[in-house]
């Protein structure tokens, strides 16, 4: 007994996997003022009418809660014009993203996604121990739809693809976007990770539920009230489905109570203060194009990012970077490896924050 391995009762796939703990606060960051741009938060509490509706829910704590939403489902369902047994819940739409691959890819079934996409997706491909296709991002970090459907073989039962995406802030246009819909095959789960939907809008950007409705095959897209909507803290995310068959799936695999008490609440209260939201946005295109032209005004060339966050070739290797910016108060985080190993990504905050990293920038750079 003492000769087996320590690790021989957990999956080989998650054997001697570091931790990732985003939110951890270094010894040198303690009892200091730091300035939090790494983890594409926003920067600006929830209203006071948010903040009254969670101190009125947290009366009925002693109770579980109902996990479907009651409440808040018709109402997004009327303002988006969809079939309120399409939408479920989670615990912010990470929660959703592990359920999506399990109901519907089983071990070495492969997934198509960027090879340039969100950490987390990571150890969502290990949960469902896939085989997984990286698609190379174009040279400018955008992804590359023909790539991506070049990727899809027989095997394949589940193509990701974020827009805007995360690390770039880059979202595919609205003909990239129906190519896509149009040409992944109809046996295929199309998943659209849209946590950066409000942003795109706000630039501009394409219906991207409009052009999904249009598809044959089943689809899925998951959104968040983590960013736009200022509560990244309370964990609630939801996915729109293109049949109440998935929603049903989705909320087999996931936990019966999977939602905090006062999350129903602050996320009514949220979406019914639209103009608050529409603050938020304002602010944060005003706080990027600071960042995006104090970048330029030192030479570089930012991406053209739409969301809540910027990424920028800084010419060096980024990890030297965010660690000359974190003794100085300042965490910003970089985009991957490989040839995007010189890029670092900010998030925006406000206007001091803003103020503070463009010194420290242009202090380290010089």
């Amino acid at each position: 007994m003492n000769n087996i391995k320590k690790t021989t009762h957990i999956r080989s796939n998650f054997q001697n996997v570091p931790f990732w703990n985003p939110t951890k606060i270094f010894d040198h960051e303690i009892g200091k003022n730091i300035h939090r741009m790494d983890l594409n938060e926003c920067p600006y509490p929830p209203s006071e009418r948010v903040v009254k509706a969670i101190q009125e829910a947290a009366r009925d704590l002693n109770r579980y809660p109902d996990g479907t939403c009651p409440s808040l489902t018709p109402m997004i369902a009327k303002d988006l014009n969809i079939p309120e047994d399409t939408i479920t819940w989670g615990g912010g739409s990470t929660q959703l993203l592990t359920a999506i691959a399990e109901i519907s890819v089983a071990p070495n079934q492969n997934i198509v996604a960027p090879k340039l996409v969100w950490k987390r997706f990571q150890g969502v491909y290990k949960i469902v121990d896939a085989n997984v296709t990286h698609v190379e991002n174009n040279s400018d970090g955008s992804i590359n739809v023909g790539s991506m459907l070049n990727a899809i073989n027989s095997n394949t039962k589940l193509v990701i693809c974020v827009t805007p995406n995360n690390p770039t802030g880059l979202m595919l246009s609205e003909t990239e976007m129906r190519t896509l819909c149009e040409e992944t095959p109809d046996d295929v789960l199309l998943f659209i990770d849209e946590a950066y939907y409000e942003f795109a809008i706000h630039a501009g950007g394409p219906n991207v539920l409009k052009i999904l409705k249009n598809r044959q095959g089943p689809w899925v897209v998951t959104r968040t009230f983590s960013k736009a909507y200022a509560l990244a803290g309370i964990r609630l995310g939801y996915v729109i489905c293109s049949s109440n068959e998935i929603v049903n799936a989705i909320r087999m695999v996931s936990s019966t109570f999977n939602l905090n008490g006062m999350a129903e609440a602050a996320a009514i209260a949220a979406w019914e203060e639209p103009e608050y939201s529409k603050f938020i946005l304002d602010r944060n295109a005003e706080e990027r194009e600071k960042v995006v032209n104090g970048l330029k005004v030192l030479g570089y060339k930012p991406m053209e990012s739409v969301t809540n966050f910027v990424s920028c070739d800084i010419k060096r290797p980024a990890s030297e970077v965010v660690t000359k910016m974190r003794e100085r108060g300042i965490r910003i985080s970089t985009v991957g490896g490989g040839e995007f190993e010189n890029f670092i990504r900010l998030s925006m905050g406000l206007p001091e924050d803003t103020e503070a990293f463009l010194d420290a920038i242009k202090e380290i750079l010089e």
